[in-house]
């Protein structure tokens, strides 16, 4: 009977955990796309856009102009998809700032949210986020399927996608060693494309 009742326990145990770690993740997806979503986390169709162009687009900025892809021709490009109350997307912006004030003259830095013009304007009133803001991008953002968020994507000058980085706290090491590990990687990916662009 003892060995019984520690098994129940046991199991409990283990659906606590798992019901946790499920919450967590989920809490990093916007409401509207937690519907598409299966507790066997299926492989993320973003990452087909890998190798591929980036879909073009026609966007609004946050002062109401209309964006077209075709603009961030000609250079490599750093496009994060974010919104403003995901912790994970909100914990990497003063990393993504330093990028951005290291590359800014020969890189595109875009920033990409479901989210309407006045909900970010009032975010960006108390954090700076050195990036263009495309807003209200919903059904644009639905052409890469299901996803977690953070994403940077990683563009070279023809608007290829060359790289699709996760966000630094799934690295799972202390935030300094994330921090450190996440910029490297989005530097050297950087690096690589300049250099390739200049030969």
């Amino acid at each position: 009977m003892k060995d019984q009742y520690r098994m129940h326990l046991f199991s409990l145990l283990i659906f606590i955990i798992t019901f946790k770690s499920f919450s967590q993740v989920t809490d990093t997806i916007p409401k509207n796309s937690r519907k598409a979503m299966t507790i066997t986390f299926p492989e993320q169709e973003i990452y087909k856009y890998v190798n591929d162009y980036l879909p073009k687009f026609i966007l609004t900025g946050l002062d109401g102009s209309k964006i077209d892809s075709e603009f961030l021709k000609g250079k490599p490009t750093v496009i994060n998809l974010w919104f403003t109350n995901c912790a994970p997307c909100v914990e990497e912006i003063p990393v993504l700032n330093e990028i951005k004030s290291e590359y800014s003259d020969v890189v595109n830095f875009v920033a990409i949210t479901f989210q309407e013009p006045n909900v970010v304007k009032s975010f960006l009133k108390l954090t700076e986020f050195d990036f263009f803001h495309l807003v209200n991008s919903k059904a644009y953002l639905e052409t890469f399927g299901f996803f977690g968020y953070p994403k940077t994507i990683i563009l070279d000058q023809d608007l290829k996608v060359m790289k699709i980085e996760k966000g630094f706290a799934t690295y799972q090491n202390t935030k300094v060693e994330n921090e450190i590990e996440f910029k490297r990687r989005i530097s050297s990916h950087l690096n690589e494309l300049l250099l390739t662009s200049r030969n």
